[in-house]
């Protein structure tokens, strides 16, 4: 199976959130506590920028989202408290 590495688009954003609320129960690669809306997700995904801050969706060969990838600043969370 080949993936691909593609700038995400505004209309993944709903794929996105979907993603990441799936690891939100173990912690494993985040630390919110509770999932996000994609309605909450909309100034986060608009801060990207494909030349320095990027934000990548991995496809697979028949298109299909199967993760994401962003390079941003750091930002607190709960479970940081």
């Amino acid at each position: 199976m080949q993936i691909s590495f593609e700038i995400a688009t505004h209309a993944e954003l709903p794929a996105i959130v979907h993603i990441y609320n799936e690891i939100i129960p173990s912690r494993l690669a985040t630390a919110d506590l509770e999932p996000v809306s994609v309605a909450s997700r909309e100034d986060w995904f608009t801060s990207f920028d494909p030349t320095s801050r990027p934000l990548w969706v991995i496809k697979t060969s028949d298109g299909k989202i199967a993760g994401w990838v962003s390079l941003e600043s750091f930002y607190g969370r709960p479970a940081y408290g």
